[in-house]
């Protein structure tokens, strides 16, 4: 158990379950349950405008969450949107870029999530847009020396786009942003990030770029519930899906939509989810330092003791997950006689198929937060151990 682990209502309704599936989705801090049961039993109303003290209520939390978040991560309230999630934020940002300009070349790096290189690769499919692959070093990180080479050779009539991860879900490794932002700068470019893999493992300073999702559900918050950080210059963008509450005034011949984010979040937002940030966002910053210290101790925990020989690392994570493809047998069961043991983990093509089918047919991903301990990590290895040593000896005899 680790400090946090208390904080975790799960943990002690499910004392024995290994949680290894953290990359997809964590555990729900205690705060979370409790202010989405008031918001639903004492205060449930929908917000802005409401004209009654339930409504100034639910108004009240929703700019504290923004508040909240602003502080957090060194950003303007007017540029945080709620939305669904990081996919939502990600095909926004498309959708976005795909209004302002007719023609684009476009950098996805080689380890993006399918959220992150669909929406671009659906852009492709009209003429005016074409998209590049940014691929990966040896060490895992994304060729920036590639790209910075690739940028000077573009046709300075062309908008440039940079669509990247800032960890890759499937190598954890944490790429460097602030040369990414430089070479946007120099360059023109408009950059889209995926940072959810990074926020809430590690500080992160995402100031300075255009579009910036991560879904709340990643860092120990409610499902349903991301954000869109939209850079100052695109806040006067018409919005991709204009509804109720993206406007100030409407005629039949006239619209003058909000000023700031609030033009982005049209209809009903996930308003019990959001009601639950202040109190989130508030321990997350109270535990940054020590989140940030379990985190590279397990990285460094799980390089040197991963049993290479029978599973190969894909990389050497820096942050939050490994992947590993097994020398013996399919992921699948690995899965399987896993969870048998109680141990969650995520198997297969990991959302990032393009990458992963490099190196076969799946993979095997071990991904970990703050309530992860140095035993949760050493008994899945040992039990992925057990389980390649039986697939071997079955391989052995059909043989």
């Amino acid at each position: 158990m680790t400090p946090f682990s208390n904080c975790f209502p799960f943990f002690a309704r499910n004392p024995k379950i290994n949680y290894l599936d953290n990359a997809a989705t964590t555990q729900v801090l205690y705060t979370v349950p409790e202010d989405r049961y008031q918001f639903e039993i004492n205060h449930r109303a929908n917000a802005h405008r409401s004209g009654h003290r339930l409504g100034t209520w639910v108004d009240t939390q929703y700019h504290s969450a923004k508040q909240c978040i602003a502080e957090w991560l060194s950003v303007s309230e007017d540029q945080i949107v709620f939305n669904s999630g990081t996919t939502q934020g990600l095909n926004d940002s498309a959708e976005f870029i795909n209004n302002r300009y007719q023609q684009t070349v476009i950098y996805v790096g080689a380890d993006s999530h399918h959220s992150l290189f669909l929406p671009f690769y659906r852009l492709s499919k009209n003429s005016g847009h074409t998209v590049k692959t940014i691929d990966i070093t040896a060490e895992g990180l994304l060729d920036l020396d590639w790209l910075e080479q690739e940028l000077g050779s573009i046709d300075k009539k062309v908008q440039i786009v940079i669509a990247v991860s800032a960890v890759s879900n499937v190598l954890g490794k944490i790429n460097n942003l602030e040369r990414i932002k430089s070479m946007a700068y120099e360059h023109s470019a408009v950059t889209v990030i995926d940072a959810s893999q990074l926020i809430g493992k590690r500080p992160a300073d995402i100031t300075g770029f255009d579009f910036v999702a991560f879904s709340w559900h990643k860092i120990y918050g409610p499902m349903g519930l991301g954000c869109l950080i939209v850079g100052l210059d695109w806040l006067k963008t018409e919005p991709a899906r204009p509804g109720g509450g993206s406007i100030i005034h409407v005629s039949y011949n006239q619209v003058e939509w909000q000023t700031g984010a609030g033009r982005f979040e049209s209809g009903t937002q996930n308003l019990s989810a959001i009601v639950t940030i202040p109190k989130l966002v508030g321990w997350i910053r109270q535990n940054e330092k020590e989140i940030e210290k379990h985190d590279v101790a397990l990285a460094r925990y799980v390089a040197s003791h991963c049993p290479s020989d029978m599973f190969r690392p894909i990389s050497y994570s820096d942050t939050g997950l490994i992947s590993l493809q097994p020398s013996t047998g399919a992921v699948e069961d690995y899965a399987y006689l896993l969870d048998a043991k109680n141990i969650m983990v995520r198997t297969g093509k990991l959302c990032a198929e393009p990458l992963v089918s490099r190196h076969g047919s799946g993979l095997i991903r071990l991904s970990w937060a703050c309530y992860t301990d140095k035993r949760d990590i050493t008994q899945a290895l040992d039990t992925l151990i057990e389980i390649y040593e039986k697939l071997r000896r079955n391989v052995s005899r059909a043989a």
